[in-house]
C-alpha cells in the first residue's frame, strides 16, 4: 500500500473528541433504551399478576367491583397534569389488567389573586367526599316510614336538580334536550359504597377529612338555586335600555325604557338587589342515630406521588429519567395491592391514618405548606384501609421469584 493511500485513510478516521462524543451519545441512548425496556417488562409483570384477579369467575348476581379515584392538585403545581400523567403511566394499566372499574375525579380549583397570580384552592375533594356520605345518610332517613316530609322534600330536590340540568344543557347547546335522550350521559348509580383511591398526600388528607365530616357532621341540605338561562339574560338586556336622566345628591335616578321608548320603571343606582333567601331542609332533627352509630364508610387506599418540582430537583429528575423501573416497582405495586382486595384491613390506630403519606411533605414543593388530618376517633376506629405501603406484602416473595425466572430466561 502506497504512502498516499495510507494518508487518505488516516484523514478519514475521526478525532478523539469526536469519537468520545458519539460514543457518549450512543451509550446514553442505549442505556435509556434499556431502561425503557426494563420498565415495560416490570410493568407487564404487575399487569399479569392483576390479570389473575380479572380471570376469576363472578356469579350472575355479583356486583362488579368499582373504586372512586380522586386526584387533587399536587403541591407546587397549578393543575393536575402531572398527577394525571402519573395515574395513566403507573396505575391505570394495572387497574385495567385487573378489570377493576373506576370513576376518576380530577379536582382542579384555581383562583386569581389581586396581583394577577393564580393559586390553588384546597378543599374540593373534601367537599365531594363529605357530600357523598351525607347524601347516603339523608336517603336512609327518607326511607323510614315516619319521614313522609323528607320524601316530599326529596321530590322537590330532584325536580330542582332536573330543571337545572335542563337549563345547563340549554345554555351549552342552545336548545332543550329531547326527552328520549335526557339523562343518557349519566352513569348508573353504583349499588353500594365504592372504595376510594387517593393519589398523593394532598388527596389523602382531603379524603380522610371529608369522610370524617360526612359521617359525623350536619346533614342539613340547602335547596339549590335555579340556574339562570343565558337567553333570559340576553332578552332582558335587549328589552331594557337604561338611560340616566338626572342626578341628585349622591344618587343617580335611572329611567328604564323598552325598545319602543316607553318607560318601564325608575330605580336608584345605590339600591342593592334583595338577597334571595335559600331554603334549608332540616334533616338533623330527624337523625336520632347521629351520636350512636356511623354510616357505611368507604375503605381508602393511598397511592403515593412524589412530585418533583424546582431546579433543586433536576438531578433527581435526571436519575428517574434513566431509572424509571424503580418508579414502576414503587407505584405499580401499590396499584396491584388495590386490585387485590384481600389487602384491605382495619386501620391500626389514628396515628397510622394521620401519618399515611407524610414522607411526601419532605419534598421541596411542600416547603411552608401544611395540611392537617382532622378525623373523629369513631371514624378512625371504624375505617378500613388498603395495605399499600408495607414492604411485607403477601405476594412479594413470589414476585421476586418470578422476576428472577424471567431474567434467567432472558
Amino acid at each position: 500500500m502506497s504512502s498516499g493511500m495510507i494518508g487518505a485513510i488516516k484523514k478519514k478516521l475521526p478525532s478523539r473528541n469526536v469519537a468520545l462524543f458519539w460514543g457518549s451519545v450512543f451509550g446514553v441512548a442505549g442505556f435509556y433504551k434499556y431502561n425503557k425496556n426494563e420498565s415495560q417488562k416490570r410493568l407487564s409483570h404487575y399487569c399479569k399478576r392483576a390479570e389473575n384477579v380479572a380471570m376469576q369467575a363472578n356469579g350472575a348476581l355479583d356486583t362488579v367491583r368499582k373504586v372512586q379515584v380522586y386526584i387533587a392538585v399536587p403541591m407546587g403545581e397549578l393543575g393536575t397534569r402531572k398527577a394525571r400523567m402519573h395515574w395513566e403511566r403507573y396505575i391505570l394499566p394495572v387497574f385495567a389488567a385487573g378489570a377493576l372499574d373506576y370513576e376518576l375525579t380530577l379536582v382542579n380549583d384555581i383562583e386569581a389573586r389581586d396581583n394577577g397570580e393564580e393559586s390553588v384552592v384546597r378543599g374540593g375533594v373534601h367537599r365531594r367526599v363529605a357530600e357523598e356520605i351525607k347524601e347516603r345518610r339523608r336517603k336512609v332517613l327518607e326511607e323510614e316510614p315516619d319521614n313522609e316530609e323528607l320524601r316530599l322534600w326529596r321530590q322537590a330536590i330532584e325536580e330542582r336538580k332536573r330543571e337545572n340540568e335542563v337549563r345547563e344543557y340549554k345554555n351549552l347547546v342552545g336548545r332543550e334536550p329531547e326527552e328520549a335522550h335526557f339523562g343518557l350521559w349519566k352513569p348508573e348509580p353504583y349499588p353500594g359504597v365504592m372504595d376510594i383511591v387517593a393519589i398523593g398526600r394532598e388527596t389523602w388528607v382531603e379524603v380522610i377529612n371529608g369522610i370524617s365530616e360526612g359521617a359525623t357532621g350536619s346533614i342539613n341540605f340547602t335547596m339549590p338555586a335555579l340556574v339562570p338561562l343565558d337567553t333570559e339574560e340576553r332578552e332582558n338586556a335587549e328589552r331594557q335600555i337604561f338611560t340616566e336622566i338626572k342626578s341628585q345628591g349622591t344618587g343617580a335616578e335611572v329611567q328604564i325604557t323598552d325598545t319602543a321608548g316607553a318607560p318601564v320603571q325608575s330605580v336608584a343606582t345605590e339600591e342593592e338587589p334583595k338577597d334571595i333567601v335559600a331554603h334549608t331542609i332540616n334533616y338533623d332533627r330527624f337523625d336520632d342515630r347521629k351520636d350512636s352509630s356511623l354510616p357505611d364508610l368507604p375503605a381508602v387506599a393511598y397511592i403515593s406521588h412524589f412530585n418533583l418540582t424546582g431546579w433543586g430537583s433536576v438531578p433527581h429528575k435526571i436519575w428517574n429519567f434513566f431509572h424509571d423501573q424503580q418508579n414502576v416497582d414503587k407505584y405499580a405495586s401499590q396499584a396491584l395491592r388495590v386490585v387485590f382486595e384481600s389487602t384491605k384491613r382495619a386501620a391500626r390506630d389514628m396515628q397510622e391514618i394521620v401519618d399515611m403519606g407524610k414522607a411526601e411533605e419532605e419534598l421541596p414543593s411542600w416547603q411552608n405548606e401544611r395540611l392537617d388530618v382532622v378525623v373523629d376517633k369513631r371514624v378512625a376506629d371504624a375505617l378500613m384501609v388498603y395495605e399499600t405501603q408495607s414492604d411485607s406484602s403477601p405476594f412479594k416473595d413470589k414476585q421476586g421469584q418470578n422476576q428472577d425466572q424471567d431474567q434467567d430466561k432472558d
